[in-house]
C-alpha cells in the first residue's frame, strides 16, 4: 500500500512538472498568432496590425541578422508579446521577470511594443523600455546560436560570448552610424560607475553586456577572429582581452 502511494505521488509530481514545463515552453497555448512577415511570426492578444512601422522595424532587424555568422534564410523567429496575459502571470510567478528572453526560435517580450515610436515598454522608468530593433535583434541572435551551441535549451558557450555577440550584431549599425569607435565605447564604460549604462540606442543596458560587446567587437574587428574562433578558443579570458584592448589603444588609467 505504501509503495502504491509513493508511486502515485511520483506520477502526480511528474505530471505537474510536465504541465508547468508546457505552460512555460509553449506560450502559443495562451497567445494567438496575429500575422507573419518575412522570417517572423508575431503573437499577441492585443492587436498588432501589419503596418509600415512594423515592417520597417522587422526589416531593420533582418538587415542586422544577415550580418551574423549564424544567419540562415530558412530560420523562423516567433515573437510573443505577452504583457497583461495569463502567460505573463505564469512566468512572473515562476520568477521570470526579464522584459525579453528567448529559447530556440521563441522570444518572450513581457512588455508592450510601440512600433511607431520604436520602443518596447514595460513601465515609465528608464530601465523599463528597450529599443525594439536592438532587443529583437539581440534575442534573434541567441536563437541563431541555439541549434549549434545549446543542450536542452541551455547554452554551452560562455555568457560573455553569448551576450557580447548578440550585442555586437544588434549595435554594430548604430555604432557605425554614430561613428563610435571601440575606444569610445571603452572610455564610456570606464567613465561610468553604474551597473546600467546608456547606449547609442538611448536605452540602458547592463555594464556586463556592454563590456562583453566591446571584447567581442575587438576580437572580430581588430584581431579578425570569427565568433566561432572565439567560441572554440577556450584559452580566451575576457579579463585578459580587456587588458589587451587597453594596450592596443595605449590607454592609461584613469580615463
Amino acid at each position: 500500500m505504501k509503495k502504491k502511494v509513493i508511486t502515485n505521488a511520483v506520477i502526480v509530481c511528474v505530471a505537474l512538472f510536465l504541465l508547468a514545463f508546457a505552460s512555460v515552453q509553449f506560450p502559443q497555448l495562451y497567445i494567438k498568432k496575429t500575422h507573419s512577415y518575412q522570417q517572423f511570426d508575431i503573437y499577441s492578444n492585443s492587436k498588432i496590425q501589419e503596418n509600415t512601422f512594423v515592417k520597417n522595424t522587422l526589416d531593420s532587424v533582418l538587415l542586422n541578422l544577415k550580418r551574423s555568422e549564424f544567419y540562415s534564410p530558412d530560420q523562423k523567429f516567433k515573437l510573443f508579446f505577452v504583457k497583461a496575459t495569463s502567460y505573463s502571470k505564469v512566468i512572473e510567478f515562476l520568477g521570470m521577470k526579464n522584459m525579453a528572453s528567448s529559447k530556440f526560435d521563441s522570444h518572450i517580450y513581457n512588455a508592450e511594443p510601440d512600433f511607431k515610436s520604436g520602443w518596447l515598454i514595460k513601465g515609465y522608468g528608464d530601465l523599463e523600455k528597450l529599443n525594439l530593433v536592438q532587443v529583437i535583434t539581440h534575442e534573434c541572435v541567441h536563437s541563431q546560436m541555439y541549434p549549434e551551441y545549446s543542450t536542452l535549451g541551455f547554452m554551452k558557450t560562455q555568457s560573455w560570448i553569448n551576450e557580447g555577440y548578440s550585442e555586437y550584431i544588434s549595435y554594430a549599425p548604430k555604432r557605425k552610424e554614430q561613428h563610435q569607435s571601440i575606444l569610445d565605447l571603452m572610455v564610456s564604460i570606464e567613465n561610468s560607475n553604474g551597473v546600467w549604462l546608456k547606449t547609442t540606442y538611448g536605452n540602458y543596458s547592463p555594464r556586463f553586456y556592454l563590456k562583453s560587446r566591446l571584447i567581442v567587437e575587438y576580437l572580430i574587428e581588430v584581431k579578425k577572429m570569427t565568433v566561432k574562433d572565439i567560441i572554440n578558443d577556450t584559452s580566451l579570458s575576457p579579463e585578459v582581452v580587456y587588458e589587451d584592448i587597453k594596450k592596443w589603444y595605449n590607454v592609461q588609467e584613469p580615463f
